[in-house]
């Protein structure tokens, strides 16, 4: 689907998108050869044929900002995984798969992100799949919507997503800032077998063998308490969650996202109808200076995500 181009909410976001070819993007597959933060450890390895990087490797990305560096790893894999919960669970035809990265800060920055945002997994047709916003997984603990990690620390979390429950994945990709950085780390994953085996541990697949079929999914988040959520992260200033809830399809960028809300003091939502998964609002945007902006629409909301919006 489309991503919108525009946001309204707190204050009217210009879109422009970024000059193409500002910056050239690359794919690093090859595992770091030196110790984390060292010259040339994660450029991509020796000419010839470097080692494409697999489960337990780590790769060396930078990221947008100056003195933003991470190294990425891919530390277990759960294929298929078990969800966690009732909302988790896939629907017909599918099945999730659960993939654990460890974010090491080695730039100088701190690193803040929505990793949900980040991470795909790619099948051997070359089709993508995007994370199953707030799946959880009984692997282990997930990410939260939003991290931040000072230069030295790390944090360790899956990802889950719901792919065919026939397609056979290939590879896993990672790219800083919500997948707007110039370099993106890619490991091959391993062919999951068609029987059980042991549990992953931090450097090997873990493999569970699916009891039952999976059921339907169940309803998710209703429309209106989404579209509520959304600006309560706004106002809490958590736009990693509001990002997570829908924003990352309102805008082309996180930083443009975040800096539609700059001149921005509180929002007050009013919901003033909601028909199936349309929710109409009214908004009253106090702003820094303390003039009221006002505002008039409709959001879109389809499996607990705010998926487009016609503000006013």
């Amino acid at each position: 689907m489309a991503r919108i181009g525009t946001l309204v909410g707190a204050a009217a976001l210009s879109v422009a998108l970024a000059a193409a070819g500002c910056s050239s993007h690359s794919v690093v597959t090859a595992p770091a050869s030196s110790p984390a933060g060292s010259p040339g450890a994660g450029s991509g390895g020796s000419a010839g044929s470097p080692k494409s990087a697999q489960v337990g490797d780590t790769l060396e990305l930078a990221g947008n900002e100056q003195g933003a560096r991470m190294a990425v790893t891919v530390t277990a894999v759960a294929d298929p995984a078990t969800a966690a919960n009732s909302i988790s669970t896939p629907g017909t035809g599918e099945r999730l798969v659960a993939v654990q990265f460890r974010l090491q800060n080695i730039g100088s920055a701190v690193y803040s992100d929505a990793p949900a945002n980040s991470a795909t997994v790619i099948d051997e047709q070359g089709q993508g799949f995007n994370t199953a916003v707030g799946a959880e997984v009984t692997a282990g603990p997930g990410f939260p919507a939003g991290v931040h990690i000072a230069p030295g620390d790390s944090a360790l979390g899956y990802l889950a997503f719901d792919v065919p429950a026939d397609s056979r994945l290939a590879r896993a990709q990672f790219t800083l800032n919500s997948g707007f950085a110039a370099q993106t780390g890619q490991w091959v994953l391993p062919v999951a077998p068609a029987t059980s085996a042991p549990a992953a541990t931090a450097t090997q697949t873990a493999t569970v063998t699916a009891t039952a079929a999976a059921s339907p999914r169940p309803t998710a988040a209703a429309p209106r308490q989404v579209v509520e959520d959304y600006y309560a992260a706004i106002n809490a200033r958590d736009y990693a969650r509001a990002w997570a809830l829908g924003g990352r399809n309102l805008a082309p960028s996180y930083g443009q996202f975040v800096n539609g809300f700059a001149g921005t003091a509180a929002d007050v939502l009013t919901v003033t109808a909601v028909h199936g998964d349309t929710v109409s609002v009214l908004l009253d945007a106090l702003q820094t200076d303390g003039t009221h902006r006002h505002y008039a629409g409709t959001y879109t909301v389809r499996n607990g995500v705010i998926v487009a919006a016609t503000v006013h």
